[in-house]
């Protein structure tokens, strides 16, 4: 358990990598935080949670790399890594060894380049300046155990998940839940820490604003920095600690939106954002696959609303896609199930089947959409069309796991 590694450390003055120029060489307790996250990570990528995608992970380091200040590379920092997180949920967080997690949905949901930086440099700040070590070592100065901090804090999302269920927000409630069972599960409690609770508000604050001044000194584009806030409020409202990028003890987004928009008026006021980075060519080219496949996640998840901005989003930059057509049409298929008043069924239905007709015509060898095909078809009874359906994705897929289903429904059809 991490809290028997803890034992002895008094002193909560931790200076951040490289001050005053000085080597960094982690602290025997320290060194042991890092052993227990490399072991975490193991954990993890056994999960199979991580959305593999090597050039997405190279492009999202090099954008971290630039976010790192030389003084401190050179000092010994630790290689930063960045890794996806496939999770629906709004949220990243930074294990104390300098592997950066983002997951789907916050990724999907920025807008460019510059607001990505905006979240990498928060989460680097928490490494380079050894939050970790503080908030630990702060905690086991007031004789808090690492196990009851993460039990306070399972309970803390847990109420927070049921308030969002008493107002209504059931699928908010869900995927708070679900991400943080993920790591309460796997007593990944490093993980769960960074990635649900936070460091305190206090070193969150210190996070957004020297987050904000390395974007500055990256050459990005400051502006970007609250607009990521005001996105995250627009989807969720400011409504405490759910999904707000990111969980736990962080200030509420109103303040946040308010102290970078203080920065802008006042620290950068000079500086000349026209000229600096908002979006690159590479931002849209390496995330349109991971915003298509969190698309999939947020409509399994019942957001639908996120879903649809997403898809609109790819659609955008590849028309022709197929696979973002057939999502489209579990998209509607879905809202059509769920939809409360019985007159708003057929033209979702509707625009399901054209979906999918769509992704089959674009790519005839693509065997999803026929068997949804198949089933819409049966659905309304038109025998014939869910034969030749069937036929077509076992024909293209004959191994596919379902295939005694599919083959079961055949029998009945020809009955």
């Amino acid at each position: 358990m991490l809290v028997s590694l803890l034992a002895g450390c008094a002193s909560t003055n931790v200076p951040p990598m490289g001050y005053r120029g000085q080597p960094f060489r982690p602290e025997a307790d320290e060194r042991a935080m890092w052993s227990q996250a490399e072991k975490e990570e193991e954990k993890l990528a056994k999960t199979g949670k991580l959305y593999e995608d090597p050039l997405l992970e190279e492009y999202l380091s090099g954008v971290a790399a630039r976010l790192v200040p030389a003084e401190i590379q050179t000092a010994g920092a630790p290689p930063i890594r960045v890794a996806v997180f496939r999770d629906p949920a709004l949220n990243a967080f930074a294990m104390p060894n300098g592997k950066v997690y983002v997951h789907t949905g916050l990724l999907a949901r920025v807008e460019n380049e510059a607001q990505l930086a905006a979240i990498l440099g928060h989460e680097l700040t928490h490494v380079t300046n050894r939050h970790a070590l503080k908030f630990n070592r702060d905690a086991r100065n007031k004789r808090i155990g690492f196990t009851v901090l993460g039990a306070a804090a399972a309970i803390g999302a847990a109420v927070a998940a049921g308030s969002q269920a008493r107002q209504g927000n059931y699928v908010t409630a869900e995927v708070l839940r679900a991400t943080s069972n993920i790591f309460l599960g796997l007593g990944l409690q490093l993980a769960f820490l960074a990635a649900v609770n936070g460091y305190g508000r206090d070193l969150e604050r210190e996070a957004d604003a020297e987050g904000m001044e390395r974007l500055v000194r990256a050459g990005y584009d400051p502006r970007e920095a609250p607009r990521v806030f005001e996105l995250l409020r627009q989807d969720h409202g400011d409504g405490g600690r759910i999904e707000n990028f990111f969980f736990g003890n962080h200030p509420q987004l109103d303040e946040r939106i308010r102290t970078t928009r203080e920065l802008l008026r006042t620290r950068y006021a000079s500086i000349d954002a026209d000229r600096l980075t908002r979006n690159t060519e590479d931002f849209p080219l390496r995330t349109r696959v991971v915003v298509r496949e969190n698309a999939g996640l947020d409509i399994r998840a019942g957001r639908f609303a996120l879903a649809r901005t997403q898809l609109d989003r790819v659609l955008a930059m590849a028309p022709k896609d197929p696979v973002t057509h057939l999502y489209y049409g579990d998209l509607y298929r879905l809202q059509a199930q769920r939809a409360k008043r019985p007159e708003d069924k057929p033209p979702l239905v509707a625009q399901a089947r054209q979906a999918y007709e769509q992704a089959a015509a674009l790519d005839p060898t693509y065997p999803d959409p026929f068997r949804q095909l198949g089933y819409l078809y049966y659905q309304t009874r038109e025998t014939a069309k869910a034969r030749e359906a069937f036929q077509k994705y076992l024909a293209l897929k004959p191994d596919a796991q379902d295939a005694r289903r599919v083959k079961e429904y055949l029998v009945e059809l020809d009955r």
